[in-house]
């Protein structure tokens, strides 16, 4: 699913588009990280959404720690890796990008 994701979190209402759509759509229905895509901002913003929003539907408050962590921009590295540990990590790009 390439698009438009809408963001229910810290995006507030406006849909992820681009590579924050991609990233969010990994991060929330595949649960999969694109080491290809690793230096784009906008993806990894968007696979952090998808992936705390999915923590959040089972576990709120590991959601908000997460959450807290990430605004620590000292902090991101390791939310980025511990989110990671949970999907399927893959070299590359998805096709199309």
């Amino acid at each position: 699913m390439v698009g438009d994701a809408s963001s229910g979190g810290g995006g507030g209402d406006k849909p992820f588009t681009g590579r924050a759509a991609i990233g969010y759509d990994h991060g929330y229905d595949a649960e999969v990280f694109y080491l290809g895509l690793a230096l784009d901002p906008h993806y990894v913003e968007g696979f952090v959404e998808g992936c705390l929003e999915r923590i959040g539907e089972d576990d709120p408050d590991e959601e908000q720690l997460f959450r807290d962590l990430w605004e620590d921009e000292t902090q991101r590295e390791v939310v980025i890796e511990s989110l990671k540990a949970d999907c399927e990590v893959r070299t590359g790009r998805p096709a199309g990008l």
